[in-house]
């Protein structure tokens, strides 16, 4: 069995470990039946979702909610956009979405975001709690365009909440 094939399963441990060189954010919640097929998974567009309310989160976190952006008549928006789907997402399943920056500069950031459930560890589909299993991952880079369209920096005092934040985490 290739590496790529076989489940990635970790632990809540080494998953919070592995956040931390990113400072990632943690958002929890439920999967919605309104985001499932008739199969019951969520089709693959619909993750999108998903990430844009960790990043959401992630910005409350900073203190720096999206709004202020708004406010400001700034913008993100996604230039690039690689996603890994390794395990699909059923309605019911409660998920975990890991939020973070990977990279800042002047006027582009990228955001790393990776989303876990918990493992099934038996053929009864008990979970034992400290384990994860990796279902999706996400490497999103984005612009700060104002709202005439032009590119321009990212605000000053969102580069420090950034900042901030990584050094607490």
């Amino acid at each position: 069995m290739s590496d790529s094939s076989q489940k990635k399963i970790i632990t809540r441990a080494q998953a919070q470990s592995t956040s931390t060189a990113t400072a990632y954010h943690i958002t929890s919640l439920r999967i919605p039946f309104f985001e499932v097929d008739m199969g019951q998974a969520v089709y693959h567009g619909n993750y999108y979702h998903f990430f844009e309310l960790g990043r959401e989160d992630f910005l409350r976190k900073t203190g720096f909610h999206y709004r202020e952006f708004l406010n400001r008549q700034l913008h993100l928006t996604i230039i690039e956009s690689r996603c890994k789907y390794r395990k699909a997402l059923c309605y019911d399943d409660q998920i975990e979405i890991h939020t973070g920056i990977s990279s800042l500069s002047r006027r582009n950031l990228s955001f790393s975001q990776l989303i876990y459930r918990p493992a099934e560890t038996s053929a009864n589909h008990e979970t034992k709690s400290s384990e994860l299993e990796l279902c999706t991952q996400i490497q999103l880079n984005m612009i700060c365009l104002r709202f005439t369209g032009q590119t321009t920096h990212l605000p000053a005092d969102f580069r420090l909440a950034v900042e901030a934040m990584r050094k607490r985490e």
